[in-house]
């Protein structure tokens, strides 16, 4: 099965940059739309652009640098798992860490739908601008959607080796840098973006794909050398056409 339906751009000359990264090809023209994006400023709110990273160390140095140059009281807030034994597993599986550091002006994203209608979405930036009064503290974020929002522990459940192991957390991360490889799946508002260290085929299209449109993406280093697409893969979406082919026109021949 092939989903045909881009939902997550809306703009048919990204979606047509993509869809053509996401097969191995990138021709000038697109080269040429990615690099003029490195001109463009995304900061707004006090949010500023979220740096995907291919490796997770360069991720932890940038988030921790910055955490500590804030002047506000940090808090932290620790997960309820399962069971401590399996905290390493969740941690590998679960989109947030067992122990959240956070303090006023953390650039920080949302990590789950909460209210999808509201604009509070899987990947969606904002910045701590307090805590609850009262004995959790909970946060309070200031989205780049305007909404601003008390963050409440949310409940994630993954099966692994044939147990299920739960974590509950507050559904945040750091968000002044990402690995390109925990983004797969969100939607991203503002996401600056460098290339030269991709490592597998497909990953330029991943980090690439996770921005919500052109306005909102700043590639700081593109060269099309970076594009490469799994051979296997590329065969697999030819056998694909090739099938739905024969099977449009057995339909054809029989009506």
């Amino acid at each position: 099965m092939e989903l045909k339906e881009v939902r997550r751009q809306s703009d048919d000359r990204f979606i047509n940059v993509l869809q053509n990264i996401r097969l191995g090809r990138c021709s000038e023209n697109n080269q040429e739309t990615l690099r003029e994006t490195a001109r463009n400023h995304l900061n707004k709110n006090g949010i500023i652009a979220t740096r995907l990273c291919t490796h997770k160390e360069d991720v932890d140095k940038i988030n921790q640098y910055h955490l500590e140059k804030l002047q506000s009281v940090s808090k932290t807030f620790t997960s309820t798992d399962t069971d401590p034994v399996y905290r390493h597993q969740l941690n590998a599986l679960c989109p947030v860490p067992d122990k959240l550091q956070i303090r006023i002006g953390a650039q920080v994203m949302l990590a789950k739908n909460l209210d999808i209608q509201r604009g509070l979405v899987n990947g969606a930036r904002g910045v701590v601008t307090g805590f609850e009064k009262g004995n959790e503290g909970l946060p309070v974020v200031k989205f780049m959607c305007g909404v601003e929002e008390i963050i409440r522990p949310s409940r994630w459940t993954f099966k692994s080796g044939g147990a299920y192991l739960t974590r509950k957390q507050i559904p945040l991360k750091l968000a002044w840098a990402i690995s390109i490889h925990k983004s797969q799946g969100m939607t991203l508002d503002c996401v600056e973006i460098s290339l030269s260290k991709v490592f597998e085929p497909g990953q330029a299209y991943v980090a690439l794909s996770r921005a919500k449109s052109l306005e909102g993406l700043r590639v700081l280093d593109f060269d099309k050398s970076y594009v490469r697409a799994n051979p296997e893969v590329l065969r697999f979406y030819h056998q694909l056409e090739l099938t739905r082919s024969m099977l449009q026109s057995a339909i054809e021949d029989f009506i």
